[in-house]
């Protein structure tokens, strides 16, 4: 499999945060495509088809577990749904879970925590 074949949607509404994660992705291998709403990413999961989402739970049209759940019930099981929070706590946590994500990972994101999920491709 080649490194373009492996696509991730980061969806966040901080552009420093898109930036600095899809930078990241990049060097390691991976084709990314960025949304900044949670309309944007349900639109560039539908036509880019990755592999994974990398969520933000807090967007500005609606939040990222409805966004997930949006998601699962389109494209089932199949798409790896990571969270990405500034929240802490198990509240947080155990929403993000209930609404259909496969892992939750606290913000902000070290290189190290990001290549658990994505070692590098390179």
């Amino acid at each position: 499999m080649s490194s373009e074949d492996i696509r991730v949607v980061l969806v966040d509404d901080d552009a420093d945060t898109c930036e600095t994660l899809s930078s990241l992705l990049q060097f390691d291998g991976y084709s990314v495509r960025v949304a900044r709403t949670a309309q944007d990413a349900i639109t560039a999961v539908s036509e880019y088809q990755p592999v994974c989402a990398l969520l933000d739970l807090g967007l500005p049209d609606f939040d990222g577990c409805e966004l997930s759940k949006r998601l699962r019930a389109a494209h089932g099981s199949e798409l790896v749904l990571i969270a990405v929070t500034g929240r802490s706590g198990d509240k947080a946590h155990n929403e993000a879970m209930a609404a259909g994500v496969d892992h939750v990972l606290s913000k902000p994101l070290s290189q190290e925590s990001l290549r658990r999920f994505f070692p590098p491709r390179t």
